[in-house]
């Protein structure tokens, strides 16, 4: 390791313990001998977990191929029709479709054709997501910074770390939500008790959550920073896209119940229930992800200068 790579507070205590062994030797003093190799043994410490974590970092993140095809979805809009080896049945018109615009989702609700509620909330969703296209493929495209003045990689850090904060804080908001009363109350117990306003509602605030996670993709990528924190930003890029993806996987997933209520519901009998496989929304972290992050961050608050 260079002297350029030991840490500011290291050098400081490299350079006093050095000052100290030779006042020591000229006063023949063992006290000023002994805090002189306190300070050299923390000198060399410190500079050991600094090249520790510059290791940690020091090629790029290797993106896991489903993360990176997750990934590439976001930078294309989500169509809502299933692909289908056969033709819908005569009776599937019976059945409601999902949305793709605000005239047909009106119709839709004034119509009110079977399964509609799950088709209201997920044309609102397919909606929001389809209308922050550009966005997302600029999020996905990486670091394009907008102008403005640069950043230092400590100040980058940060940024960084009330973004993870705010992330984390904002999937609490949204699991609390998804388990409130007023979620699942909007669906009611079936087609004839559910609300479409509430339905509506309800998926709204769900993709509010989506813009809120959308933005903080956006401030990572976009804030422009000196160099040598362009490895934190990739990285950052990659966990800020991690609640995106979970969208991405939940939308889809949604039109594919309602594509498959379109096949089943035309072949059953009144009162028969069809049961459905269950969607949930997940966010989970590529393995190794928060690790390198972390890393980064403590050399960045460590160096004080980067």
């Amino acid at each position: 390791m260079s002297i350029k790579e030991v840490p500011g507070l290291a050098k400081l205590s490299l350079g006093a313990g050095f000052v100290m062994v030779l006042a020591a030797i000229g006063a023949g003093s063992s006290g000023l001998g002994l805090l002189a190799v306190f300070l050299l043994v923390g000198a060399f410490v410190t500079t050991y977990l600094a090249r520790q974590q510059r290791a940690v970092t020091a090629d790029p993140w290797p993106w896991p191929p489903d993360f990176r095809a997750a990934a590439e979805a976001l930078a294309r809009p989500i169509d809502p029709t299933p692909r289908r080896l056969l033709p819908l049945p005569e009776k599937a018109s019976l059945v409601a479709t999902v949305a793709t615009t605000p005239e047909e989702l009106s119709r839709l609700i004034a119509e009110k054709p079977a399964a509609w509620p799950w088709a209201v909330f997920t044309s609102v969703l397919v909606q929001r997501r389809n209308g922050v296209q550009a966005r997302l493929r600029a999020c996905v495209s990486g670091y394009q910074p907008r102008p403005g003045a640069v950043v230092t990689g400590q100040q980058y850090a940060s940024t960084a770390y009330r973004v993870l904060t705010d992330v984390g804080d904002r999937v609490s908001q949204l699991e609390g939500f998804m388990l409130s009363p007023a979620f699942k109350g909007a669906f009611g117990a079936d087609d004839d008790t559910a609300d479409a306003d509430a339905i509506v509602a309800v998926a709204h605030r769900l993709m509010d959550h989506h813009d809120g996670f959308l933005a903080h993709a956006e401030t990572c990528v976009q804030t422009p920073v000196q160099s040598a924190a362009l490895d934190l930003v990739a990285d950052m890029n990659a966990f800020t896209l991690c609640p995106l993806i979970g969208y991405q996987q939940f939308i889809p997933t949604m039109c594919a119940r309602i594509g498959e209520a379109q096949e089943l519901l035309p072949y059953t009998a009144g009162g028969t229930v069809v049961a459905l496989d269950d969607v949930s929304l997940g966010m989970s972290l590529p393995d190794g992800l928060m690790e390198r992050i972390v890393a980064q961050l403590n050399r960045f608050t460590a160096s004080g200068s980067d």
